[in-house]
């Protein structure tokens, strides 16, 4: 008996060796402008640093970063699936921000009309990577409510990693990171692949011809 239970166990060793792994799909970042990455890959939903409670995909960590220290943001909602979200839009895959002023740090509704203005220099038409902004004119938005940015992105299912994100800072982990890039706008000559650490330049023009449809946002989270 124990040298068939030897042989089984040998077997099932062999078997599961066989079977095919699966691996979190690599990332890859390519700066398309001074403040516009596509990141190819690698999403993940995680903890934002400073904010207990509130999720976001990976990708977005470093924008979160340079949003904060410019502009004094405070996160209310990231990854959401709660019902005062929008089912379509950007919070259910992580890939949307609630943001009121950080008053402990100092900041104010004044901060948070820049940030506004910036993402959304007219009505409606949002500055990339941004693909929805909800602020004053939106309902449930606005100064003294508070402002919600969406990211650009290709089609993905509720619960679920879209497989292509446009950011304003290429993500460090695993896609290289291109740097601490320019606030200004403008589009680069060339754009910069980054990959597991490495970089290199590459002429190939990159537009973001795979975005997922625009849903607005009715609802959101405030102070």
């Amino acid at each position: 008996m124990k040298g068939r239970a030897s042989i089984g166990a040998s077997v099932l060793v062999a078997l599961v060796a066989m079977m095919p792994t699966t691996s979190p799909a690599k990332m890859r970042s390519v700066e398309i402008s001074k403040n516009v990455c596509q990141t190819t890959g690698g999403g993940r939903f995680v903890d934002i640093p400073g904010f207990p409670g509130e999720k976001i995909d990976r990708r977005l960590l470093k924008d979160i970063k340079f949003l904060r220290r410019k502009y004094n943001i405070f996160i209310t909602d990231g990854y959401s699936t709660d019902p005062a979200h929008s089912a379509n839009g950007e919070h259910p895959i992580g890939l949307a921000l609630d943001i009121v002023p950080n008053f402990a740090a100092g900041g104010d509704w004044n901060d948070i009309d820049r940030l506004a203005k910036w993402a959304e220099p007219v009505q409606n038409q949002p500055r990339a990577p941004f693909r929805w902004v909800g602020y004053n004119g939106d309902a449930n938005h606005g100064r003294g409510h508070h402002l919600h940015l969406s990211y650009s992105h290709s089609a993905t299912p509720p619960r679920t990693p879209a497989e292509t994100v446009y950011s304003l800072r290429c993500p460090d982990d695993g896609g290289g990171g291109g740097g601490e890039q320019s606030d200004s706008g403008g589009i680069s000559t060339g754009a910069r692949a980054t990959s597991g650490g490495g970089s290199g330049i590459s002429t190939r023009s990159v537009t973001p011809t795979d975005l997922a449809p625009v849903h607005t946002e009715t609802g959101g989270v405030s102070l």
